[in-house]
């Protein structure tokens, strides 16, 4: 069955690229239902893409004026994706804040499946802290971004903010479009966030982790089908919505979890940052009029490494927060945890991993795989964390869940 996509346009010099994007989808075999804003119109003409989409193209939400109609409505029914390319900081802002004033804002408010936009707009326009906050809400909803790249801009200016070129584009929509419902049917378990290590009974030893990754990881698991549990450390972040979610404060508190809900899964991504080092706790309060204390720290336990007599066949993801060496010390620490992949990222940046938007990765694989993603927001980092657990389970032969057993909640 041919994917359907609806493919908005903005006003933007960009916009005559989204003739190519469209070409592209469709060469692809994908059916295109093109929507121009009134901004779009002043760059490039309707019958251009009615013409080779072979569909009559979307301007205003009233219709032709001379019969009722819902078609937003409808095409929402239809479609597998939405493609917004170019999409600018105006109907960034209008998607961000809900606000539906032409056909495709108000399109993009009863759409429910995947939303990729290419953004297209000047550096000073991409760096305002209002784009910015937009950019975060919309990511925060699960919408996705390809670009905008670096190079010259229609100001004459050079940098960021020129929208990525059309092949691009159009790769990233049909990765979207191949990956809905590749992880159905599966229970993934997912950890995310720091742990509190008590020092006494009102002070604790924790780290930076935002939990960011680990939200991101079970988010697009969820969006590409899975069952999933977050088990979370204590973050800020909103709860994400479908997605069994148990909380806990310490690593004993994780190991308790994670002995618990391991056995039942078909796959494990370790995001949660660990303690390497437990404080000996104190049951009283220390107080400062004492003098100074020496704070004695005993080397945790290695959770991940725990779990192997729980394992049965669970394809296992852990992560490597490293400063040096990273892909040597990410390896060791992959054999010694008997993980099947592991994550690395350098921590000593701080435009990536810890409490950051986006991140940049490395991937790493037993039996050889290796795969650097660039710097990219967190959701399209986790995407492609979870491509490569796909590739792991199918080169085992392992392409959905394993062996169906009834889970706890079920046997309750």
């Amino acid at each position: 069955m041919n994917p359907k996509v609806v493919l908005g346009v903005c006003g933007g010099i960009a916009a005559y690229k989204s003739v190519e994007i469209l070409r592209g989808l469709v060469q692809r075999d994908a059916e295109v239902q093109a929507v121009l804003t009134r901004g779009a119109r002043e760059f490039i003409a309707p019958m251009t893409f009615a013409v080779l989409s072979r569909r009559p193209v979307h301007i205003e939400v009233w219709g032709s004026g001379n019969e009722p109609s819902v078609d937003h409505v409808a095409l929402a029914d239809w479609a597998d994706l939405l493609l917004v390319a170019p999409a600018t900081a105006h109907t960034m802002g209008k998607f961000a804040q809900g606000l539906a004033d032409d056909f495709l804002s108000t399109y993009f408010l009863s759409h429910r499946k995947p939303v990729l936009l290419a953004p297209a707009m000047e550096s000073a326009m991409w760096s305002h802290a209002a784009v910015i906050r937009n950019r975060e809400i919309l990511s925060e909803r699960g919408v996705r971004f390809v670009g905008p790249a670096s190079g010259a801009l229609a100001s004459g200016h050079v940098g960021i903010g020129r929208m990525e070129e059309p092949e691009v584009i159009v790769e990233e929509a049909w990765r979207l479009l191949s990956a809905q419902g590749d992880l159905a049917g599966m229970r993934l378990l997912v950890t995310a966030g720091p742990t509190r290590e008590p020092i006494d009974p009102i002070r604790f030893v924790s780290n930076r982790s935002s939990g960011r990754m680990g939200y991101a990881l079970a988010q697009t698991a969820r969006d590409r089908g899975a069952q999933v549990t977050l088990l979370t450390g204590p973050t800020e972040l909103p709860l994400p919505r479908r997605v069994r979610v148990l909380s806990f404060e310490t690593a004993a508190d994780l190991h308790g979890l994670l002995v618990r809900e391991f056995p039942e899964c078909d796959g494990l991504a370790m995001a949660a940052a660990v303690a390497d080092f437990i404080p000996q706790e104190s049951a009283e309060r220390l107080h400062r009029e004492e003098g100074d204390r020496t704070l004695r720290l005993a080397a945790g336990q290695d959770i991940l490494a725990s779990l192997a007599p729980l394992r049965r066949d669970q394809t296992v993801v852990a992560f490597a927060a490293e400063t040096d060496e990273l892909e040597k010390r990410a390896v060791a620490k992959m054999e010694k945890k008997g993980a099947d992949l592991i994550v690395v990222n350098d921590v000593g940046r701080r435009d990536i991993g810890f409490d950051a938007e986006q991140n940049e990765i490395r991937i790493l694989g037993r039996s050889g795989f290796r795969e650097l993603v660039s710097k990219r927001s967190k959701r399209e980092v986790a995407d492609k964390i979870w491509d490569a657990f796909l590739s792991v389970r199918k080169a085992r032969g392992q392409s959905t869940a394993l062996t169906p057993t009834l889970s706890r909640r079920e046997r309750e």
